[in-house]
């Protein structure tokens, strides 16, 4: 049995629908900022012990700098160890990471194959697994199809996608962006992924036998999230359906929706967006701001922002749906006449 594993290998055991479960040895600061999806920390080192070792490895000597590093990881073995025996317990594969699969990965890959522990390690670390999504992404995606659901802020795309997700391959690209696209979007979510991790998420998500997903139409962008040309491209040439519904259904959503609790978060957004409306109307938004009147602020921006700037790329092809009762059965006839 190999025991050091590339990640093509352990893509291929996953595209067989084994259960594996990575250990990410690197410390919180990295693997918070990017990691394989589904993996769990369990730093040999943390930030603060990685940036004595690696001082000491650049200024001292690299003597001292694995003596510090042992000295650092050797009271973390037991909880660790405990850790992966509960692991491999639940998974058909365990398999180690670190940066770039050398002395953090090593060092406790090392000691559990000692104690003969069913432990695997992935070679090349995170930058291997990286360069495989960077390698292959443009290909899964061009291998899909997508339909696209449009229309203007407010009309329920989002709800429909979750709807969907239930039964049918859906993409929701602002759920792993964490962002809903717009000067507003981040209002009420978690903090964005990084761009590498949104990717990540975005192979993870296509990565599957489906050929057609569901998706929303949206731009280059969603917050800082970039999205890969070859989807924007994919996208656009899918087939579209136009959502549409009634301002008032489209305020009561966004009311919804939206964390209206988040003042400070409201308030830097209509402080962003001042720079594309005039002073008149800026000083409005926030004197109905501090008034609380959101069903006035939201249907202003909504008739006087949004709309006006929404594209109509529409063609003969496009369906026209009112988000109403019958919407889903109506997407899905759609959906099997393609």
């Amino acid at each position: 049995m190999k025991y050091e594993l590339s990640y093509e290998e352990i893509h291929k055991m996953i595209k067989n629908k084994e259960k594996i479960k990575f250990i990410d040895m690197r410390s919180p600061r990295e693997f918070n900022e990017n990691k394989i999806p589904g993996a769990i920390n369990l730093p040999i080192l943390d930030d603060e012990e990685r940036k004595i070792v690696g001082t000491t490895y650049v200024k001292e000597s690299v003597k001292k700098a694995k003596y510090l590093g042992i000295n650092f990881a050797k009271d973390k073995l037991p909880a660790f160890y405990e850790k992966v025996i509960e692991l491999t317990e639940k998974n058909d594969h365990v398999i180690i990471y670190c940066s770039r699969g050398g002395y953090r990965s090593n060092v406790f890959f090392t000691f559990l194959r000692a104690l003969n522990v069913n432990v695997k390690k992935l070679i090349g670390g995170y930058k291997a697994y990286r360069k495989y999504i960077n390698e292959n992404l443009d290909n899964l995606i061009a291998q899909k199809n997508f339909v696209v659901l449009c229309g203007k802020t407010g009309v329920g795309k989002t709800e429909i996608l979750k709807i969907l997700s239930s039964n049918f391959p859906v993409l929701n690209l602002e759920k792993l962006a964490s962002h809903r696209g717009s000067i507003f979007g981040g209002i009420g979510l978690n903090n964005q992924p990084s761009q590498k991790y949104f990717e990540s998420l975005l192979f993870e998500a296509l990565d599957n036998e489906k050929k057609i997903f569901f998706t929303e139409g949206e731009s280059a962008k969603i917050g800082n999230i970039q999205l890969p040309k070859i989807l924007i491209e994919k996208i656009s040439s899918g087939k579209k359906i136009i959502i549409e519904d009634k301002i008032e259904n489209r305020i009561a959503r966004i009311k919804r929706d939206y964390n209206l609790s988040n003042k400070d978060e409201i308030y830097k957004a209509l402080i962003e967006i001042k720079k594309f409306i005039s002073a008149k109307k800026e000083n409005i938004y926030l004197e109905k701001f501090y008034e609380g009147d959101y069903d006035f602020l939201i249907r202003d921006l909504l008739l006087n922002y949004y709309d006006p700037n929404y594209k109509k790329n529409y063609s003969k092809e496009d369906l026209h749906l009112t988000n109403d009762s019958a919407v889903i059965k109506n997407i899905l006839n759609f959906k099997n006449s393609i």
